[in-house]
């Protein structure tokens, strides 16, 4: 029975195709070289619904494909129809199954609990049937997104039509898919995605995009030398003239990933689902990793760049042996006016350690009250705001600026190596790529001590030094970590 929607879609591509094609004719028959700027937005907009239709006839022709193989494999194995979106996956939370432990137990060929083998590989073979179909469908949705992201930066940055800024260096080793990985319960990589975590405040408030398949490093232009106007001193005299010229700015795709070995023992006997547990810890540390990395990565040996080490920034010193929070309040506002003058737009946030925000709530003036007070009963001219109660995250404002707790930025700098960091930043100027997580289970190279390897593994880049002038870092004597705190 034939697809009325993908029908409907090909006739109506069709049309919009017959315009596009009736424009270029209008302008050649004028014989004119270009689209006028309302043909062209036309011509922009057709085209961009042609590729919707094209990925959406794509994507519901593909469905049908993947539910006639599911289809089929459900009755090769004996098993009813596998509906992924109404009936409940085979290793869904409450399920009662462990999926690295049932994939343990088909390798090494050996447990009881649970149905035993035999009842493990069915349930493996029925998550393989769920996921042919619901993987397509999510790396369908990266692609999308990644192409969001991309026609997002065209837009900001004035490409029209069929150009883009955004250069991919490829490189096939980086192809999503290769490597043997295998693919663990959807529920489980969406703890990855959806489920709030302390540990990467910094790199949840810049700019995160999906990082596109198959890609080494994101190139994006820059404008290094700016045109110039000028006041024509006299009529018929010299109009001012400058050159524009460009760079660009590069962010490498650098790899996070970790690896726990557990033996087969205790997946078996554990009362608890230990390779869950183990998975989300991983999954916890890559959050810190990747936190840190932005902060303080040094750009080389595999490391992302951090703003901390990015060229050309706004340094501000506060030099002071005993430091208190009025004295810090100046250094914080000159902070704040370089990147909104450098920038040229305003900063969004303030980052600092948990222990100096705690420093900065205790201090008190000269009758022993407490310059930093709840929102709820600010006094008249505070010196900042209390607005939130987590060790990390959004924990207070100054001037109307977000002040973030990031218990990732670095304790140990300056020349005593005890210093933290004070950051003021516009956050959407900096740009995070971030790949789908990935997992490997592996018994071989451990089958002789009967244990197996969980490995986690993600691809991401960052772009701190896009706009330096938009970054401003605190730095000196006063920002000792302070004792007891």
């Amino acid at each position: 029975m034939p697809n009325t929607v993908i029908q409907g879609l090909i006739e109506r591509r069709a049309e919009r195709k017959t315009e596009l094609d009736n424009l270029l004719k209008t302008a050649q028959d004028e014989k004119r070289d270009s689209l006028n700027e309302d043909e062209q937005q036309r011509f922009d907009a057709l085209e961009k619904e042609i590729r919707e239709i094209d990925a959406r006839v794509a994507e519901l022709d593909e469905a049908e494909q993947r539910d006639a193989q599911a289809a089929d494999m459900a009755k090769r194995y004996g098993v009813g129809r596998v509906e992924v979106v109404s009936e409940p996956m085979t290793y869904a939370r409450e399920s009662g199954h462990s999926y690295f432990l049932d994939l343990a137990r088909v390798q090494l060929n050996r447990g009881d609990g649970d149905g035993g083998v035999s009842d493990a590989l069915a349930r493996l073979q029925r998550h393989g049937a769920e996921v042919d179909v619901e993987m397509p469908k999510r790396e369908r949705a990266r692609r999308a997104a990644a192409d969001r992201d991309r026609d997002s930066l065209d837009r900001e940055l004035g490409v029209r039509g069929r150009g883009t800024v955004f250069e991919k260096r490829v490189n096939p080793n980086r192809t999503d898919g290769q490597g043997g990985y295998f693919v663990p319960p959807l529920w489980l990589v969406d703890e990855y995605i959806d489920l709030p975590r302390f540990g990467r405040t910094f790199a949840n408030t810049v700019r995160n995009m999906t990082l596109p398949g198959g890609t080494d490093s994101v190139n994006v232009p820059k404008v290094a030398t700016g045109t110039a106007t000028g006041v024509q001193t006299a009529d018929a005299a010299a109009v001012t003239s400058q050159d524009l010229t460009d760079t660009s700015v590069s962010a490498p795709v650098r790899t996070i990933a970790g690896q726990q070995d557990v033996s087969i023992q205790l997946l078996d006997q554990s009362p608890v689902a230990f390779d869950e547990v183990v998975f989300a810890d991983l999954i916890a540390d890559y959050n810190q990793r990747l936190d840190t990395q932005c902060l303080n990565g040094s750009g080389a040996s595999g490391q992302l760049l951090g703003v901390l080490n990015v060229s050309g920034i706004n340094s501000v010193t506060y030099t002071d042996a005993t430091p208190t929070l009025p004295e810090l309040y100046a250094p914080l506002m000159q902070a704040l006016s370089l990147s909104a003058k450098n920038r040229k737009m305003m900063p969004s946030a303030v980052f600092l350690t948990p222990s100096r925000w705690f420093w900065m709530a205790s201090q008190l003036d000269s009758q022993n009250r407490p310059f930093i007070l709840p929102e709820t009963n600010a006094p008249f001219n505070p010196l900042a705001l209390q607005t939130g109660g987590d060790v990390e995250g959004p924990v207070g404002r100054v001037l109307n600026f977000p002040l973030l707790a990031d218990g990732n930025i670095p304790t140990n700098l300056g020349a005593g190596t005890n210093e933290d960091r004070v950051i003021a930043a516009r956050t959407s100027d900096l740009y995070l790529w971030e790949g789908s997580m990935r997992t490997r289970v592996l018994q071989e190279v451990l089958s002789g001590t009967l244990q197996v390897r969980f490995q986690v593994y993600n691809y991401a880049a960052f772009m701190p030094n896009r706009r330096p002038e938009t970054i401003s870092v605190i730095s000196g004597t006063g920002l000792i970590a302070p004792t007891g705190f």
